[in-house]
C-alpha cells in the first residue's frame, strides 16, 4: 500500500551540524515516527531517540537516513497517532477520510507486509487526538465537531462496538492521553472556559484540574512512572506540566510564534511538533532545555509517536474472564462491562440490553421511515435501517424520545399524525390545513406545533394539547409563517415570517400572549430551513446560500457555511452537535461543520427518494432540565464548573479571587509601588506588586489582546493599546476598570506603542501600516479624542519613548531594510538616526532621565544596551539568550525587562559601570501568557516642559515641547490660525454652565474645542485629575464641571482603618473611627478631627496603638536594622515588618535619590533599599576640611584633659583616656558592611587616601559587586 525511500532530513542543534547515520544505528527497532501532510505520509526515524544529542553531533556532512511511507491518498492527514509495539500496530487517526485505522505488522522499517484496517469511521473532520490504553487494548479519541469522547477495542473490525462515553459538558475536546494504572483520562477542552479535565476510564468523576492560562491544547501525554501530565498549547506557544491534580504546575519552554501540535514522552525527553517551524523538536523534561532540532522538509509535521518495542507493559488478564457482552475495563476498582452504543447494561452488570434506537438521524421519503447511525453525517457507509413502511404523505417530523412516539403531518390526508416506534400503531392526532409549513414538539408540556397558510399565504400557528387533546391558534393572522421551532426550557415558539424580499424572523411565548421580532428583513435574504439549537442555545437557518445563526433575541448574527447552492422552497435544516445537516434537492443529504466555509459530506438518498422529513435522535436533547452551567454560566463571573452534585461550581481566572456570594470574582488593584502588565494571549492587564512581585488581575471588562500599556499617577487612568484584525485601538479607564472609553479608532492602521508627555497629558504613539513606509509617529489629545501624524515615512516603527523637558521623542524602527532608533523634537521636525548600527530588532524604549541615557532592548540579539540621547557612550547593559526581549521600564537602579519566551518579569539592577545584573524578584508564572509591556508606578520621574507647563502653553489643542521651546499644534486635517496658537473652529456649539465651588479663569470663553483652566473656592480643591477642560463641538464638556471643584477631605492613614456612622471626611468634621487589625483605640482620642490643612487633628500611630504582644516562645518579631549608613528614621518609626518609614540624611549629607522618600521594612528584615547608599557625604576638599576641624578640637580637648588631670581625681583619669580612644577611633578608620544582592563583602575605608578595598567573602566573584565611593559608607 505504500513504497519506501528515503528522505533527507536536516538535523541541527545549537552548532548546526549533522548526525551521521552510523552513530545512531541500532538493532532495538526503537525509533521515532512523525506523520506529515502534504503530501500525507509517514516518516519513520530508526534509533533510540535520546541518543540523538550533543554528544553524538560530529562535523561529518553526513545526512540521516530515514524510512518513509507514503499512503495511496496525498490527501491523507494523520492527525494523531497511538503505538502497540508488542502487537506490532500503530493506530492512526486520519481526518481527511473521517476514519481511525490500525496498521498491522508495524516496524520502524516499514517491511512490505504491513496491512491498514479500519476500526472507526464516521469521526469528524478535525485535529482530534487519539490514545491507546494498554493495559484494556482500548483506543480512545475525543471529537471536537461532536463534542463527545469515545472509546472501543483497538483490536476489532466491528466498527459498532464503540461506546461514547463522555458526551454533556464538553465545549471543543482537542488533547487525549491515558494513564491506566491510576485509571484516569485526561483530556483538553477548547470550549468556554478552555480547562484540561480528568476523569475515569469509562467517563465517570469528572473533574477539572486546569482552569487558568490555558488557550488551545492541541495534545496531552502522561509519565504514568512519574504521574506526570505534559501538554503543548498551540495558543500560548507552551510546552507545560503539572501532577494529575493539576498542582505543581511548570511551563518547560516557551517558543513565540511557534505552535506546537503533539508532544510523547521518552525517558528524560518529550519531543514535540510543530507545523509552524516544520520541525520535531527534543526538550529535557527536567529542564525545558532544548537538546535538539529535527526540521523536516518533506512536508508539514503534525504528530509523532516514540516506537519502542522493548516496552513491555502487561494486559490486563481480569477481563479476559469476567463475562462482559460487549467491552471490559480494568479499573483500579476492579473490572467493569461497558456496552457498545445503542446499548445498556443489564441487570446483572454484564449483559447488554438493546434500546432499540441509538444516537442516529431519522429520515423519511413519502412512505417510508428510516434511521441511519449519526457517523453518516461525518461519512460512515453503512446502510440505512428502515423501520416503518406503507405510510402516507410524511412531511415533517418530530420524536418524543421518552414515549418513542414520532409525529409527523400525513400531507396526503392533510392531518397530524403518531406512530409509535415500540408498537409500530399509527393513530392519526387532529386535522390540518392543506399547507402545513413546519412542525414541532414541545416535549416538556407535550404539546404539538405547527404553522400553515392558505392560498392567499395568510396563516397561523397552532397548538394541539396531547395531554387535553384540544388545540387552537397560538398565533393567527400572520403573513406566511413557516419553519416553526419550539423551545420548551424557556417557554418560546419562533418561526419565519413574510414572502418576496421582505421577510423576518420572529418569536413568541408559548402562551401566546406576545410577540416580537429578532431579525429584521435587511439581514434576511429568502431564509429557509430555521432550526432551533437547545445546546448552543441558538437559531440557525439558511439565507440564501450560506447558514447563519443568531442567539435567540437576535443578537449575535454569525455566518457560518457559504454557497451549499440548496434549492429555496421545501429545505430542511438541522444543526447536531457543530454539524449543519440540509436536504439538497431530490437526491440527497449534505452536511459539514458550522466552523467550516463548505460543506463536507454528500449523503446519497437517491436510491431511496426524496427526503420529506428529518429528525435527530439523541435522549440528550429532551432533557428536563439544562445542565448547571447551561443556564446563564451557573450564574458564575467567570468559570462555571459542573460537580459531581450537578451543582455549579464557580472559579476565577488567575489574579482574581472569589467573592463570599461564591458566584463572583473581583480583585483589589494595587495603589502605589505597581506594575503593570499587558498579557497579550490571554486579553488580560496584570499589576504585580513591586514589593513581592504578587500579581492580581485588573478587573477590566473590555480587554482584548492588549499590546501597550500605560499609567498615568496623576490622574489615575489606565491607557492602553489593543491590537484586532479589523484594526487598533487605543483605549481609557480608571485603575478599578470603571469608565472605559475609546481614544481613538486606527482603522487601517495599527497604533502599537504608546509614550506619555505627563506636562500636557498627551499621548505620543507609534502606527504600523501595511503598506510599507506609510507607518507614521503621532500624538493624540485624550480629552479630545482627536490626534495627529508628527513623523511619516516610517518603516515598522515599534516603541517610543518623551523626554519633555529635553525636547526630545525617540522610537524605534524594525523594518528589515534599515533597522534604527530615531530621534527628533517632540513637534515631529529636525528627525535624525540617533543609532543604526548593530540594531537588528530593537523594541523596548526607556529613559534615564537623570543620567540622560536611552536604554532599548532587542529582541533579536537579546540583549539591551543603553546611550546618551546626543548618541553617544554606547554601553551593553545585559545580553540573554532565546529571550526574545520585548519591553523594558526603569524604576530607581533597577530596569525590568518582559520577553515572548519566557514566563515572568524579569529585575535588574544597574551597576555603577553601567551594566545589568539580574536579581531574584518573580519566579516563573505559568499561567501569564504572551507579555508584551509593562509599566512601573511610581517610575522615574519625568521632568515636565516648562513651556508647556503652565496653560498648555497657550496652544488651544497641542503643545509640543522643543529643545528651545514649544510649537503648536492641531488635530490632523486642522489649520493653525495666525496667532500660532489657536486652531481654526468650523461650526460647533459653545459650552454653557458655571463651575460649582468655583469659576472659570479670565481667558476661557467656552468656544468649541477650547481647553479651559478653572479656580475653586475655599475649602475646595481642583480635580487633579482634570487640571483642564475641553469644550466639545456638541457644547458638552470633556467633564461635567460638577466634578471640578472637590471639597478638601482627610485623606486616611494606617493604622486608622475607617471612620464610623458614615462620618465624611471633610474640614472641620469630627469622626470617630475603628483601627487596624492588631491595633487598638486610644481612649483618651474618641474622635480626631478634619483641619483646614486636610490633615487629622492626631497622628495616626497616636490614636490606633499598636498591641503590646509579649512572646514567650523562641519567635520573635522582624525588625530591620536602625543604623542605616548616615541615615535618620523618622522618631515614628517601629522599624516592624511592612512598616513604611519616612527618612532624612545626617548634618552634612544628602540624598542621592530625591525620589525615594520612604523605606519598607521587609519580611526578611531589610529595607527595601537598605542595599544602596541613600545619604551622600560632601566632596573630597570638603571633606579635607571637615577633618582639619576635627584635628583642632581633638587638641583643644586633650589640653584641657591635662589641665584637670593635675586637680581632679582618678574617676576623671578614666573619662578622659575614653574621650582619647573614642577621638583615635574616628581619626584611624571604619570597618563598616555593605550589602548587595549578589554578595556579601566587608568594606575597608581608609580616610587619609580615600580608598574602599571591597573583600569578597570565599568563592563569590567580585565581579558584579558594587564599587562604594568613600561618602557612601
Amino acid at each position: 500500500m505504500g513504497n519506501k525511500s528515503v528522505l533527507s532530513v536536516l538535523i541541527f542543534c545549537w552548532i548546526f551540524s549533522f548526525i551521521p547515520a552510523e552513530n545512531i544505528t541500532d538493532t532495538s527497532g526503537i525509533g521515532i515516527v512523525v506523520s506529515l501532510f502534504s503530501p500525507g505520509h509517514l516518516s519513520l526515524i530508526a534509533g533510540n531517540p535520546n541518543n540523538m544529542n550533543m554528544s553524538s553531533m560530529s562535523s561529518g556532512k553526513g545526512m540521516l537516513p530515514i524510512q518513509t511511507y507514503y499512503f495511496n491518498t496525498p490527501r491523507a492527514k494523520i492527525v494523531s497517532m497511538a503505538s502497540d509495539p508488542r502487537k506490532n500496530a500503530l493506530f492512526i487517526l486520519d481526518s481527511d477520510s473521517h476514519s481511525i485505522y490500525r496498521m498491522e505488522n508495524f516496524n520502524i522499517w516499514v517491511n512490505d507486509s504491513l496491512t491498514i484496517v479500519p476500526i472507526q469511521k464516521g469521526v469528524s473532520k478535525t485535529s482530534a487526538q487519539i490514545t491507546y490504553d494498554w493495559l484494556n487494548e482500548m483506543v480512545y479519541w475525543v471529537d471536537g465537531y461532536y463534542n463527545w469522547i469515545g472509546m472501543q477495542p483497538a483490536y476489532t473490525t466491528d466498527n459498532s462496538l464503540y461506546k461514547i462515553i463522555i458526551h454533556q459538558g464538553l465545549g471543543r475536546p482537542e488533547g487525549i492521553a491515558v494513564d491506566p494504572i491510576s485509571g484516569y483520562l485526561f483530556y483538553s477542552d477548547m470550549g468556554k472556559p478552555q480547562r484540561i479535565e480528568r476523569s475515569s476510564l469509562i467517563g465517570k468523576d469528572r473533574k477539572s484540574i486546569i482552569t487558568s492560562g490555558v488557550d488551545r491544547v492541541y495534545d496531552i501525554t502522561v509519565d504514568h512512572k512519574e504521574q506526570t501530565l505534559y501538554w503543548v498549547d498551540a495558543g500560548r506557544h507552551t510546552l507545560e506540566s503539572a501532577d494529575f491534580n493539576g498542582r505543581n504546575r511548570r511551563l518547560l519552554t516557551r517558543m513565540n510564534s511557534v505552535k506546537f501540535t503533539s508532544v510523547v514522552v521518552f525517558g528524560d525527553f518529550l519531543y514535540v511538533t510543530s507545523f509552524t517551524s516544520n520541525t520535531v523538536t527534543k526538550i529535557s523534561k527536567r529542564t525545558g532545555e532544548i537538546n535538539l532540532i529535527v526540521v523536516v522538509d518533506d512536508g508539514i509535521p503534525v504528530g509523532a509517536e516514540i516506537w519502542d518495542p522493548t516496552n513491555t507493559s502487561p494486559v490486563s488478564k481480569v477481563c479476559s474472564s469476567y463475562g462482559c457482552a460487549h467491552m471490559c475495563v480494568h479499573l483500579p476498582s476492579g473490572p467493569k462491562c461497558v456496552c457498545k452504543e445503542g446499548y445498556t447494561l443489564a441487570e446483572n452488570n454484564k449483559a447488554c440490553v438493546n434500546e432499540n434506537l441509538q444516537k442516529g438521524l431519522i429520515v423519511a421519503n413519502s412512505t417510508h421511515v428510516c434511521n441511519m447511525d449519526i457517523r453518516h453525517i461525518t461519512a460512515l457507509k453503512d446502510e440505512m435501517t428502515c423501520r416503518v413502511a406503507n405510510l402516507t404523505g410524511i412531511m415533517f417530523m418530530a420524536i418524543d424520545i421518552a414515549s418513542q412516539w414520532l409525529f409527523y403531518v400525513d400531507s396526503d390526508n392533510h392531518a397530524l399524525m403518531q406512530y409509535s416506534l415500540i408498537f409500530n400503531a399509527t393513530t392519526p392526532i387532529t386535522e390540518a390545513g392543506p399547507n402545513v409549513t413546519g412542525f414541532a414538539y414541545d416535549w416538556l408540556d407535550n404539546n404539538i406545533l405547527w404553522s400553515e397558510s392558505d392560498i392567499l399565504q395568510k396563516g397561523s400557528i397552532r397548538i394541539f394539547s396531547m395531554d387535553k387533546y384540544a388545540h387552537t391558534d397560538l398565533y393567527a393572522n400572520l403573513d406566511n409563517p413557516t419553519y416553526v421551532n419550539v423551545n420548551p426550557l424557556d417557554r418560546e415558539v419562533y418561526w419565519i415570517e413574510g414572502k418576496g424580499n421582505n421577510y423576518t424572523i420572529k418569536v413568541g411565548t408559548l402562551d401566546g400572549s406576545s410577540a416580537k421580532v429578532i431579525v429584521n428583513s435587511g439581514d434576511l435574504k429568502k431564509p429557509t430551513g430555521l432550526f432551533y439549537h437547545i445546546e448552543k442555545h441558538r437559531l440557525f437557518w439558511i439565507n440564501w446560500d450560506s447558514i447563519y445563526s443568531c442567539k435567540t433575541d437576535g443578537s449575535d448574527l454569525t455566518t457560518h457555511l457559504n454557497s451549499i447552492s440548496v434549492l429555496f422552497f421545501g429545505v430542511e435544516l438541522m444543526v447536531y452537535k457543530d454539524h449543519a445537516i440540509w436536504t439538497h434537492g431530490k437526491s440527497f443529504i449534505m452536511s459539514g461543520s458550522i466552523f467550516r466555509n463548505n460543506a463536507e459530506v454528500k449523503i446519497d438518498t437517491s436510491h431511496y427518494g426524496k427526503i420529506t422529513g428529518m429528525a435527530i435522535y439523541d435522549p440528550d436533547l429532551q432533557r428536563y432540565k439544562r445542565g448547571p452551567c447551561e443556564i446563564m454560566n451557573g450564574g458564575c463571573e467567570h468559570v462555571c464548573l459542573p460537580s459531581a452534585t450537578a451543582q455549579a461550581t464557580c472559579k476565577c481566572d488567575f489574579g482574581f479571587i472569589l467573592e463570599s456570594d461564591r458566584k463572583n470574582c473581583s480583585s483589589d488593584a494595587l495603589r502605589d509601588r505597581f506594575m503593570i502588565i499587558a498579557d497579550h494571549t490571554h486579553g488580560r492587564l496584570y499589576q504585580a506588586s513591586l514589593l513581592d512581585a504578587r500579581i492580581t488581575a485588573l478587573d477590566f471588562p473590555e480587554v482584548s489582546k492588549p499590546a501597550c500599556v500605560l499609567y498615568n499617577r496623576n490622574t489615575k487612568m489606565v491607557y492602553w493599546v489593543e491590537i484586532e484584525s479589523q484594526g487598533s485601538q487605543i483605549k481609557q479607564a480608571t485603575i478599578d476598570g470603571k469608565n472605559t472609553k475609546t481614544l481613538m479608532e486606527a482603522g487601517s492602521v495599527y497604533p502599537d506603542r504608546i509614550a506619555m508627555d505627563f506636562t500636557t497629558g498627551h499621548i505620543y504613539f507609534t502606527a504600523v501600516a501595511s503598506e510599507l513606509y506609510e507607518s507614521y509617529v503621532g500624538i493624540l489629545h485624550p480629552q479630545k479624542s482627536v490626534h495627529k501624524k508628527l513623523i511619516t515615512q516610517l518603516g515598522t516603527p515599534r516603541a517610543i519613548a518623551v523626554h519633555p523637558s529635553a525636547g526630545y521623542m525617540f522610537w524605534t524602527d524594525h523594518n528589515k531594510n534599515s533597522p534604527h532608533i530615531g530621534r527628533a523634537f517632540m513637534d515631529g521636525s529636525s528627525q535624525r538616526v540617533l543609532l543604526s548600527k548593530d540594531v537588528v530588532w530593537p523594541n523596548g524604549l526607556a529613559i534615564d532621565y537623570q543620567e540622560n541615557r536611552l536604554y532599548w532592548a532587542d529582541g533579536h540579539q537579546d540583549k539591551i544596551e543603553s546611550i546618551d540621547i546626543y548618541g553617544l557612550n554606547r554601553k551593553e547593559v545585559l545580553k540573554v539568550t532565546n529571550q526574545q526581549l520585548v519591553d523594558i521600564d526603569l524604576f530607581g537602579s533597577y530596569l525590568y525587562y518582559t520577553a515572548w519566551n519566557t514566563q515572568k518579569v524579569f529585575k535588574v539592577l544597574i551597576n555603577s559601570d553601567g551594566t545589568g545584573t539580574v536579581v531574584d524578584w518573580m519566579s516563573d508564572v505559568p499561567e501569564l501568557g504572551r507579555l508584551d509591556s509593562i509599566e512601573i508606578e511610581p517610575g522615574n520621574s519625568q521632568p515636565k516642559s516648562a513651556a508647556c507647563m503652565q496653560n498648555n502653553g497657550g496652544c488651544s489643542t497641542f503643545c509640543l515641547p522643543t529643545p528651545t521651546g514649544r510649537a503648536c499644534a492641531c488635530e490632523e486635517g486642522v489649520d493653525l490660525m495666525a496667532d500660532g496658537e489657536t486652531c481654526e473652529v468650523t461650526g460647533g456649539v459653545s459650552c454653557s454652565g458655571d463651575v460649582p465651588n468655583g469659576a472659570w479663569s479670565p481667558t476661557c470663553h467656552q468656544l468649541p474645542t477650547e481647553t479651559c483652566t478653572y479656580t475653586c473656592n475655599e475649602n475646595f480643591l481642583p480635580n487633579q485629575a482634570n487640571p483642564t477642560v475641553t469644550c466639545g463641538r456638541e457644547g458638552e464638556w470633556s467633564i461635567p464641571p460638577k466634578f471640578l471643584c472637590l471639597e478638601k477631605t482627610c485623606p486616611l492613614m494606617y493604622p486608622v482603618h475607617h471612620l464610623l456612622n458614615d462620618c465624611r471626611p471633610t474640614v472641620e468634621s469630627e469622626c470617630e473611627y475603628a483601627c487596624s487589625d492588631n491595633f487598638t483605640k486610644n481612649a483618651n482620642v474618641p474622635k480626631i478631627k478634619c483641619l483646614p490643612s486636610t490633615e487629622w487633628s492626631h497622628n495616626a500611630f497616636d490614636v490606633c496603638k499598636q498591641f503590646d504582644v509579649r512572646v514567650d516562645t523562641m519567635v520573635s518579631k522582624v525588625h530591620c536594622k536602625e543604623d542605616l549608613p548616615n541615615v535618620v528614621l523618622d522618631p515614628d518609626c517601629n522599624r516592624l515588618k511592612d512598616s513604611v518609614c519616612t527618612f532624612s540624611c545626617k548634618e552634612g549629607y544628602q540624598k542621592k535619590d530625591e525620589d525615594i522618600v520612604e523605606l519598607i521594612c521587609m519580611s526578611n528584615g531589610k529595607w527595601n533599599f537598605g542595599h544602596i547608599p541613600l545619604c551622600v557625604g560632601p566632596s573630597r576638599s570638603q571633606t579635607a576640611k571637615l577633618s582639619q576641624g576635627e584635628g583642632k578640637s581633638d587638641s583643644s580637648y586633650t589640653a584641657i584633659a591635662a589641665t584637670l588631670a593635675a586637680v581632679i581625681a582618678v574617676v576623671f583619669i578614666v573619662v578622659l583616656v575614653g574621650v582619647f580612644f573614642y577621638c583615635r577611633r574616628k581619626r584611624t578608620g571604619v570597618v563598616g558592611r555593605y550589602e548587595s544582592h549578589q554578595n556579601e563583602a566587608n568594606v575597608y575605608c581608609e580616610p587619609q587616601k580615600g580608598i574602599v578595598n571591597i573583600a569578597a567573602e570565599p568563592g563569590n566573584s567580585t565581579e558584579n559587586n558594587h564599587y562604594a565611593h568613600m561618602s557612601d559608607i
